[in-house]
């Protein structure tokens, strides 16, 4: 039984040294630059929905399949026809705070 615990203890006392010499030498390879992503890169950018009523959405993922309009949320989606909105008064707020929103040929 002590010569296992012995040769335990041997193989931890060496490696405590492998890990330090690990260590030592990232320490000697100096400071690592880490820089966290920019809020930008983890939301994509805010688009505003202007309807024919008047009022106005932020949704931040779309797509735009035929005449409807897909709003993803985290759980849900939502459908919206392009119908009820103003699509020149959206195109026009979102160009204003430099984001693209480009319709479909209605052809």
């Amino acid at each position: 039984m002590r010569g296992l615990l012995a040769n335990q203890e041997g193989n931890l006392a060496a490696e405590v040294e492998s890990l330090r010499e690990d260590q030592a030498r990232r320490d000697s390879q100096g400071p690592v630059n880490y820089e966290p992503p920019s809020p930008a890169q983890e939301m994509p950018p805010t688009t505003v929905l202007a309807y024919r009523d008047g009022h106005k959405v932020e949704v931040q993922n779309y797509a735009i399949a035929g005449k409807t309009l897909w709003v993803f949320f985290d759980q849900r989606t939502r459908q919206i026809p392009l119908a009820e909105l103003d699509l020149p008064a959206t195109q026009r707020v979102n160009e204003d705070h430099g984001v693209d929103f480009d319709t479909p040929d209605p052809r």
